[in-house]
Parts: C-alpha cells; sequence; structure tokens
C-alpha cells in the first residue's frame, strides 16, 4: 500500500465517515467500541468476510453490529490500523505481542502473525511474564510454544504461582516436568505437583491430610499417574525423600519407595528402575538458579526488587566448584585467587542449606594497596570494604542478607582455609580428608546470623567471578549515541546544502548588515552622548599626568601638553571611526557584488553620501 494511500486511509479510520459497521470490543470493564467499513474489513480479511454475514452479525437501522469480547481494545487497535493502512506498529509496553499474535491468527492475518511471532522468537525481552501461562495454552503455535517451555524452566514460578497453574492440562504440565533444565528444586516440583493434583481431583475437597481417607489418596494416585512417573526422587537429598514418604507414600508407584530408600542407604545399588538425570540449570550452577542469580544480584547493585532474569547486568562465570575441581584448599587459591570480585555459594550435606558470600575485592596472597593489613605473616591478611556481604537462601520465600558491620574484617584471605568472610561469620576450614571439608559461620563482623548451627560438613560450593557487563554496554552505547550525532549533524549540512546556497548566503549577509547597523547606531549614541566631555577630561587627565612627570613646570608647558593630548585623541577617534567605515563600505561592496539585484537601501545610499558610488 503506498504512503499516500496509507495516510488516507488512516484518515478514514480516525474519522469514519459513512461507516457501516459498530464493533464491540472486549470484556467489563474494559469495553471500547469501533467504527468501520464493511468493504475494507472483507477485502484485508476472510475472517471478517463471514463474519459480517447476517448468520454471525446483526443488523440495527443499517449498521452492522458485531461482539469480539475474547480480544482486548488495545490489541484490536492494532490490527484495525493494519487492516485500514498496512502499517505494523505496536509498542511492547503498552501491549502484549503474544495477545497479538492469538488475535491475528483468530483472525486471520498472516502478515501480522508471522511478525510478531518473529519478534517474540528473536528477542525473549518481547515477553512479559504471563505470556508464557498463555502460551502454554495454546500448543498449536509450535514454534511460540518451545519459547515458552524455555522461558518456563528458566522462571518456573511464574507458571507454577499463577492462577491458570490449576487449569493448566496435563500434556503441558508433563512437558514442563520433562525438562533437564527446569530450575527448582526437584521437592519444590513435588510439592507443586500435589498441589495440581488436588485441585484435579473432585473427591479431595480438603487440604488437610489428616483429614484424607484412603480413597482420597487412591484418587489422588490415579489422577497423578502420569506424572509421577518424571519427578526425579533419586535426585532428592535424604531428608526431601523421607518427607515425600511420609505424606504420600500410597500414591507412589509400587516398588519405587524400596528402591529410593535403598539407593540412599547404599551407594553401590543399582535400581532396577531408570534413574533421570540432575536437572540441568541454565544458570550454570548446581546449588542456585537464574532466580537466585537474580536476587544476588540485586543484592550486589543495593536494589531492593530483585532483577528479572533477563536483566541481570552481570555475567555469573563458574570458575571454581569442588566436586569437579577437588575440595583442597589449594583448589580453591589456584582457580579463585585474584579473579576479582566474586561469588561463593555452599550447599550443606544432607540438608537444603544454601548459604554464601560477595566479596566486592579479591582473593589475593599479596598486599596490593592500601585496603590491605598484614595479619600473621606475609601470606594471611585482610581486606576493607563495605560492600560485601553473607546470604541464607535456605528459605527462598524469606531470604536473609547479612551485610558487613566492621568493614575492617570484611574479607580475609588465609592460605589454609577457603574464603573467608569476616573474622568467623562464613568460613571454609581444611580437612585432612580430601573431600570432606567443614564450613564455620559465627556471627562477629556482619549484621545477622545467617545459620542457626555454627558448624556443617559442605556436600558442594562454588565461586563464580562477578563481571559487570554494563561497562561495555555503556561504552557501545555512547558510540552509538556519538554515531547518530554525527549523523544527524552530517544530514543537516547536506539538506542546508540542497536549499538554495544563495539565498543561505543573503540570509547569512542579511544579518551581518544588521549586527552593523545596530552596533553603529550604539557607537554614535555613545559619541554624541561622550564626545564632549571626552574632549576635556581625557586630554586634561592625560597633561595632568605628563606634567607630573616633566621638569618644566609652568603653565605654558602645561597647556601645551593639553592641547597635543586633544588632537592625539581627536586623530585616534577619526582613526577609529574611518577603519569601522570601512568594514562597513566592505561588507556593503560585497553584498552588492554577489547579488545585484537584491536591494540593500541603507548602504546604497551610505555609499553614495560617501561618494563612493555614482548615481547612475
Amino acid at each position: 500500500m503506498s504512503n499516500s494511500v496509507s495516510i488516507d486511509f488512516a484518515k478514514l479510520l480516525e474519522n469514519p465517515e459513512c461507516y457501516n459497521v459498530k464493533i464491540i470490543v472486549g470484556e467489563e470493564p474494559n469495553i471500547e467500541e469501533f467504527k468501520a467499513h464493511s468493504l475494507i474489513l472483507s477485502s484485508r480479511s476472510t475472517y471478517f468476510k463471514s463474519a459480517l454475514s447476517s448468520r454471525w452479525a446483526r443488523v440495527e437501522n443499517g449498521i452492522t453490529i458485531f461482539n469480539k469480547p475474547n480480544i482486548s481494545p488495545s490489541v484490536f487497535k492494532v490490527l484495525l490500523k493494519y487492516i485500514y493502512t498496512g502499517v505494523i506498529s505496536a509498542e511492547s509496553n503498552e501491549v502484549s505481542f503474544v495477545d497479538i499474535v492469538i488475535a491475528s491468527d483468530e483472525l486471520q492475518l498472516i502478515e501480522v502473525f508471522q511478525r510478531f511471532e518473529e519478534y517474540l522468537i528473536e528477542d525473549e525481552s518481547n515477553w512479559k511474564q504471563m505470556d508464557i501461562v498463555t502460551v502454554l495454552q495454546h500448543d498449536h503455535f509450535t514454534s511460540l510454544y518451545n519459547v515458552a517451555i524455555k522461558l518456563a524452566c528458566k522462571n518456573p514460578e511464574v507458571i507454577f504461582k499463577s492462577e491458570d497453574f490449576f487449569r493448566m492440562k496435563e500434556a503441558h504440565l508433563i512437558n514442563l516436568l520433562k525438562c533437564d533444565d527446569l530450575e527448582l528444586d526437584e521437592i519444590e516440583i513435588w510439592e507443586y505437583v500435589i498441589q495440581w493434583g488436588i485441585e484435579n481431583t473432585t473427591s479431595i475437597l480438603d487440604d488437610d491430610l489428616t483429614k484424607w481417607t484412603p480413597e482420597n489418596f487412591t484418587d489422588l494416585k490415579i489422577t497423578l499417574s502420569n506424572c509421577i512417573s518424571h519427578i526425579r526422587f533419586f535426585q532428592m537429598s535424604p531428608g526431601d525423600y523421607a518427607k515425600v514418604r511420609n505424606q504420600f507414600k500410597d500414591i507412589l508407584p509400587d516398588g519405587l519407595d524400596s528402591e529410593v530408600t535403598q539407593y540412599f542407604s547404599d551407594p553401590n545399588f543399582k535400581p532396577s528402575v531408570n534413574i533421570l538425570p540432575l536437572r540441568k540449570h541454565s544458570f550454570d550452577s548446581i546449588i542456585i538458579n537464574s532466580k537466585d542469580a537474580g536476587i544476588i544480584a540485586s543484592w550486589i547493585d543495593r536494589k531492593k526488587t530483585p532483577y528479572y532474569f533477563t536483566n541481570i547486568p552481570f555475567k555469573f562465570k563458574l570458575i571454581y566448584r569442588a566436586s569437579r575441581d577437588g575440595f583442597k584448599i589449594e583448589k580453591f587459591h589456584e582457580k579463585c585467587d585474584n579473579k576479582g570480585p566474586t561469588l561463593v555459594v555452599i550447599k550443606a550435606r544432607d540438608s537444603r542449606q544454601i548459604v554464601g558470600g560477595y566479596n566486592p575485592l579479591k582473593w589475593c596472597k599479596v598486599k596490593v594497596d592500601e585496603r590491605s593489613s598484614l595479619l600473621s605473616n606475609d601470606f594471611d591478611h585482610r581486606c576493607k570494604t563495605s560492600n560485601s556481604f553473607i546470604f541464607s537462601l535456605t528459605n527462598r520465600t524469606i531470604p536473609i542478607l547479612s551485610r558487613v558491620s566492621s568493614k575492617e574484617e570484611a574479607i580475609f584471605w588465609c592460605r589454609n582455609k577457603g574464603p573467608c568472610f569476616g573474622l568467623q561469620d562464613l568460613r571454609i576450614n581444611s580437612s585432612n580428608s580430601s573431600d570432606i571439608i567443614v564450613c564455620e559461620s559465627k556471627k562477629q563482623s556482619y549484621e545477622k546470623k545467617i545459620l542457626n548451627k555454627e558448624t556443617f560438613e559442605v556436600e558442594e560450593y562454588e565461586v563464580f567471578q562477578i563481571i559487570d557487563e554494563r561497562f561495555p554496554q555503556r561504552i557501545n552505547g555512547m558510540f552509538q549515541f556519538s554515531m547518530e550525532l554525527l549523523k544527524e549533524i552530517f544530514q543537516f549540512i547536506v539538506d542546508w546544502f540542497k536549499e538554495s546556497f544563495k539565498e543561505k548566503m543573503l540570509e547569512f549577509i542579511s544579518y551581518i548588515l544588521l549586527a552593523i547597523r545596530v552596533t553603529m547606531f550604539i557607537c554614535l549614541f555613545l559619541t554624541y552622548l561622550c564626545l564632549t566631555a571626552l574632549l576635556f577630561v581625557v586630554p586634561f587627565l592625560l597633561s595632568y599626568l605628563c606634567f607630573q612627570y616633566i621638569e618644566y613646570q609652568n603653565m605654558f608647558a602645561f597647556f601645551g601638553v593639553y592641547l597635543l593630548s586633544i588632537v592625539a585623541f581627536t586623530l585616534g577617534c577619526c582613526a577609529s571611526a574611518f577603519f569601522y567605515f570601512v568594514i562597513c563600505i566592505g561588507f556593503g561592496l560585497i553584498a552588492s557584488l554577489l547579488f545585484p539585484d537584491q536591494d540593500f537601501e541603507d548602504f546604497t545610499n551610505f555609499l553614495l553620501c560617501c561618494g563612493l558610488l555614482s548615481n547612475d
């Protein structure tokens, strides 16, 4: 559609003269009425060609009335604009792209559907949280469905804590459970599945398990029969599985309980059932997930609201994992010393306890600046900072953040210990065993206590190098801004030269002439006003000063100098005026020669008065 035609149709949409269709869109309280033309709607959309027939719409006073409650007014406005003008445009902060995709698919607007589907596939930032839930209810959008599953794995609570979770179809829930990168602890996944099963079992009317009958457990087992096989019981901690066993042993598949129990008690036992692998989080950690990383990133930046996983400004680069690189203290120092700011996360053995700390400086064995002060020897020292903190993610609903209270004792480097925060607030000690290490946590240098017990065995711990990715982004942003500015300047110059150069020069010279006229007027006014005083006062002062420094102290000498001063001052004024008038005449002559067809009336008269131009 050409630009002029598009503009004309846009005007017709804004001022719908001779309309014959009224479309009522949305549901209470968000309802809007749109006026349109059946000929345009039918020719641009096969959906409307059928929908506006007498079978689907009613006619009142010659106007076709059509209701569309399942599309929001903001989405329909985008689609109606496309129907009239061919323009596809929408701001992601104003309307959901997923809603546009669903509506354009229903209205059979193929170009709009393809364009916004492409937006969503190529850029995950175009997704709103509820879009994930919406797409999982429309699995016929295969490409979008796969992206939604991927996003749901990164931020699963968007699904599991939504109001629509309990209405989710079993097939969609199973697709989520099959994902190896679903970023939740297995016990949490189990708890959500149980909640879904209870809500979808009609015979269960009470959440209190003590009030359940054996039939209730049997019905729940039937409801979850296809889901339970995708729960990774063997990847739970023994304590977590004990909780599952105590509450829901009756709904587990036959023989599963005995095999899981024996698997935990005997490391050499090989179950007869297939053991599903440990879920691999897209965030490279087997202790924390991307949501935890968002919370920690907000603590680093001292923000009150956690970062969403797509907006974390830091890169968490895994540089050490104890189970992979070795539990020896030497391995920690080999991998982590002199790597800049780091994050340490620790998982306690046979427990869900997760603690950690952030070091904004670096682990180093040499004194690098005035922030470090030596302790007992040249290899152990402490570093001063007010930006370090320790934390606990044991209860992810209410995480504990403890910032440093004694910044002189914030960070310690010890050759025979692992990471040390404070005097004893969080410290990994050495051990005679190569695979068993002990962590100590006693409140001393930080604000809060993060654990109830003071020592525990470490099952796993990881160290991440924290890289602030905003610096290169800012440099890139400044470069892009500079390029855009240069582009605008260049475009301005090109546009300036595209116009008449003669007109531009004429305008420029006119401004110069105006400035000269104003300056001349001011100078003449000051001259007439002050000339009399200047002719007497200034020479007198000059004469008096000269008289003070000459030997002939008589009246004749004084008046002689006085007269000479008057003459000198007058000649100086004349010379200045002459020089100024020469400049004025020069500009006038240049203007007259360059633009002979222009009327410089004031300067022509001036030149005539000076005798520089003839009356001809």
